[in-house]
C-alpha cells in the first residue's frame, strides 16, 4: 500500500462528495528488461498505476483504466499524450483534467479535488472568480506547472 490509513480515510470521505462516476485513464509504459532504441523508460509509471489502483479501491464511483502506450499507440496519439505517465479524469462535468507525472505530495490532493470537480459536484468559487469566468465565451486550455517539494 502506498497510502497511509489516515490518507485512505480522508480520500473515502472526500469521495462521498462525488456527484457521479469519475473515470481515470492512466497512460503508461510497462518496464522492459530490454533497452529499446528510441523508447524512453518511464520510471514513475509503475508507482502511478499502483497509486491509482489503490484510490480506485476507495470508491465504487472512481474507476481506473490503464492504457499502455506501446500496446495502444493510437489511443495515446489520439488523446494527445506526449509525456508519461499521464492521468486523464473525466466525468459528468464538461471538459477533462489531465495530470502529467506521478501525483505525489500536494499534487495528490489536487488529483482528489479534481476528481470531485469532474464528477459534476458544484464548484465553490469566490464571487469575483465566478464573475471573471462568466465572461469567457469559448473553451480555455489551462496548464498549471508544479515542481516537487
Amino acid at each position: 500500500m502506498l497510502l497511509r490509513e489516515a490518507d485512505r480515510t480522508a480520500v473515502r470521505k472526500h469521495f462521498e462528495d462525488l456527484a457521479g462516476p469519475v473515470s481515470a485513464t492512466v497512460y503508461s509504459r510497462q518496464e522492459s528488461p530490454l533497452v529499446v532504441p528510441g523508447r524512453t523508460p518511464c520510471q514513475t509509471c509503475p508507482t502511478t498505476e499502483a497509486l491509482l489502483r489503490e484510490v480506485e479501491g476507495l470508491s465504487e464511483r472512481f474507476t481506473v483504466e490503464i492504457r499502455d502506450v506501446d500496446q495502444a499507440p493510437d489511443a495515446a496519439r489520439d488523446a494527445g499524450i506526449v509525456r508519461l505517465p499521464a492521468i486523464e479524469l473525466t466525468g459528468a462535468a464538461k471538459g477533462r483534467v489531465r495530470f502529467l507525472g506521478l501525483p505525489d505530495g500536494h499534487e495528490f490532493g489536487s488529483l482528489i479535488t479534481a476528481a470531485t470537480w469532474v464528477s459534476g459536484a458544484p464548484l465553490t468559487l469566490s464571487e469575483d472568480a465566478a464573475e471573471q469566468l462568466s465572461g469567457l465565451r469559448r473553451p480555455v486550455h489551462v496548464k498549471v506547472f508544479t515542481t516537487p517539494t
